[in-house]
């Protein structure tokens, strides 16, 4: 009995020992990923770019999708929210008011 103990656990580190599969990697399955970030105005973005469209939630809210304005697709805006990535840096702005820089990402 001693030595099937030794063999299924022989067994189970064998199997958890694989290497992962590609897929098993953080944000695999998930072609937009989010990401989180801080304004210099105390804003908390949660950032989504969907290539044509960003999807942003402002401090937990439900997000809105915002439309890339120009054919370079760094700036989204609905008319009254703005977002902006200009050198990979990252601008929000409502109305309007001078766009604040955010970090994180």
């Amino acid at each position: 009995m001693g030595h099937l103990s030794i063999a299924a656990i022989s067994a189970l580190m064998l199997v958890s020992s694989e290497p992962s599969t590609p897929g098993a990697s953080v944000g695999a399955g998930n072609p937009y990923p989010i990401s989180n970030y801080k304004c210099e105005d105390g804003t908390h973005l949660a950032v989504r770019l969907l290539g044509d469209r960003a999807s942003v939630s402002v401090n937990g809210a439900t997000a809105v999708e915002l439309p890339s304005m120009g054919p370079e697709g760094t700036t989204f805006s609905n008319g009254r929210q703005t977002l902006s990535i200009v050198q990979g840096k990252l601008s929000w702005g409502v109305g309007r008011a001078v766009l604040s820089e955010c970090t994180g990402g």
